[in-house]
């Protein structure tokens, strides 16, 4: 099965709107057609931007996922993990990057265009494969 760590940015487009890759996405994970591998740092924040910027509905949907789809949760990775991406990408996406490669996983699914498609991100990154939602989609359906 393919293992894939999101970034809150999907949790939130993905709870906020039925529609869209990022929905798709927590419902193949609920589906048990993909296995989502998470940190406790990238679920709070899906958790607190759903709070702080969309509707109880969403929030609900957030936790209705959690319960279902089952994440396997890793602990925030440790200082020196965290310091060997520093100069990679943009301080707040440290521990995404970080917590994706430490976990093996065989994707990272992000909306953040901006920094995690960086070209110094794309030539240090080799594992995981970074995709925006519609493009894994594709990349998985077409396996």
């Amino acid at each position: 099965m393919v293992r894939v760590f999101l970034d809150a940015n999907v949790y939130f487009a993905g709870c906020y709107s039925a529609k869209g890759a990022s929905a798709l996405l927590l419902k193949l994970a609920v589906r048990k057609r993909l296995q989502v591998v998470a940190s406790r740092l990238v679920l709070r924040e899906a958790e607190r931007n759903l709070h702080a910027k969309a509707d109880r509905k969403a929030l609900r949907v957030f936790h209705r996922f959690l319960e279902t789809a089952t994440p396997r949760i890793l602990r925030t990775p440790s200082a020196k993990t965290l310091a060997a991406y520093e100069t990679i990408i943009h301080p707040k996406d440290v521990p995404v990057l970080a917590a994706a490669v430490e976990a093996k996983v065989d994707y990272l699914v992000t909306l953040d265009r901006r920094h995690f498609f960086a070209p110094l991100v794309e030539a240090r990154i080799k594992s995981p494969r970074i995709l925006a939602p519609g493009d894994f989609l594709q990349e998985w359906l077409s396996r």
